[in-house]
């Protein structure tokens, strides 16, 4: 099985009148460019299909506006239903919004199977924030649903959407939040790199995995065979950040780097244990 963890779709609302989405100033930056493409469930079909890809885990956009979080979740947890065996849900709330817990025990109920791209940047709030993030973390941890957080490496060339959600920060979170499964989009912004300390690596072993999003933008390919000796292939995701990015760009440097078994835990395996998909 192929999964890619991390996609993102937008209701059609939002792809034929952009505008609300680009009144958000992150959507706006990362969406500036001529060629930005906004992608929708059928587009997503065809690239999987094309792709040889079995499943993905699908996102909206992190939204500052809570409203526009809810009308993603709402639309996305129709399309997840009506694509049951193709396509798996995540929502999105902001975090600093009072109602984010209820919103994501609602989020449950929709039958989405987690949370993601979180973004503090984008959503404004700050990793550390113990007091805002609490009761969202025990509706996530009560409900089952893990988060994918939107992760930044701290040195490298700028881009758009480039936050400051960098490895000490990603570490201190899981750390306080042990019982919170965590995807680390972007390699976690270089976090298992520091798994040669036995800290990090117990952490990177126990509630922490990691996706592959935007690895042909950041690192080289030689970056599967790294990770792999220092965290194990279990822990890594194949994220494609489609539709920025497809996945056999990443399929050939997997398949490339790494030897069959390993291969097959990241393009697929890994995340179907995570997400206990049939």
């Amino acid at each position: 099985m192929i999964v890619d963890t991390h996609v993102h779709i937008l209701p059609d609302r939002l792809r034929e009148n952009p505008g609300p989405a680009l009144a958000d100033p992150w959507f706006a930056a990362c969406h500036s460019s001529p060629s930005a493409i906004l992608a929708g469930p059928d587009q997503l079909l065809a690239a999987m299909d094309q792709a040889g890809v079995d499943r993905a885990v699908c996102f909206t956009w992190p939204f500052a506006d809570p409203r526009l979080c809810a009308e993603g979740n709402d639309w996305l947890a129709g399309v997840a239903r009506r694509h049951a065996d193709r396509l798996i849900g995540f929502g999105c709330v902001n975090p600093a919004d009072p109602g984010a817990a209820a919103e994501a025990r609602r989020c449950a109920r929709l039958g989405l199977r987690g949370l993601g791209e979180l973004n503090a940047d984008a959503q404004g709030w700050t990793l550390e924030d113990d007091a805002v993030l609490a009761p969202l973390v025990e509706a996530c941890v009560d409900t089952g649903l893990p988060w994918t957080l939107h992760c930044s490496e701290p040195v490298g060339h700028e881009y758009p959407g480039k936050g400051t959600a960098t490895p000490e920060r990603v570490a201190r979170l899981t750390a306080r939040h042990d019982r919170l499964r965590i995807i680390a989009a972007h390699f976690g912004g270089g976090l298992p790199f520091y798994a040669h300390m036995p800290e990090i690596r117990a952490a990177c072993r126990a509630n922490l995995w990691f996706d592959t999003a935007a690895q042909p933008f950041l690192y080289d390919a030689a970056v599967y065979g790294s990770l792999v000796a220092l965290v194990g292939a279990e822990r890594l995701l194949l994220g494609s950040d489609f539709p920025l990015l497809e996945v056999p760009r990443y399929r050939t440097a997997i398949e490339a780097t790494l030897g069959p078994a390993d291969a097959a835990a990241v393009l697929g395996e890994s995340a179907s244990r995570l997400l206990d998909l049939a």
